[in-house]
């Protein structure tokens, strides 16, 4: 797993499989996320409450699409507030769910990425010990 890039990462993220091999998926359903990789025996869910972090991601992906609609809908099309507001609500109910997959998957790839050495499988860290002389 080491020197992964974080394009390779993110590149298996968006595709919504593993981060450390690319192989399994990670959702069964439109919300149902896998315990583990198929191909690796990665764990997903680290902890309880690991993938709470993901509904920042989800957030931010959500106000980064909802600011620039607001500001071309309402400046460049001359569209009011009122008129805005219906479809720009319906938009961050439906994005997030839409969104769900790929911030859970992008919450674990970036994991993956900063803290590899946390998802490295103990016998393959272990060094033999030197002989004792």
């Amino acid at each position: 797993m080491a020197g992964q890039s974080l394009g390779t990462i993110l590149g298996r993220a968006f595709r919504l499989r593993c981060p450390k091999c690319g192989g399994g998926r990670m959702f069964s359903g439109l919300l149902r996320m896998h315990d583990r990789c198929s191909e690796c025996g990665l764990v997903y869910e680290r902890d309880p409450g690991y993938f709470l972090g993901s509904s920042y991601v989800n957030y931010g992906f959500t106000a980064l699409t909802l600011t620039p609609a607001y500001v071309t809908l309402h400046y460049a099309f001359g569209w009011t507030n009122t008129q805005l507001a219906f479809p720009l609500v319906g938009w961050v109910l439906v994005f997030p769910v839409f969104f769900f997959r790929y911030a859970r998957a992008l919450w674990l790839g970036m994991d993956v990425y900063f803290d590899p050495q946390s998802f490295e499988d103990p016998a393959e860290s272990e060094q033999p010990e030197p002989p004792v002389r």
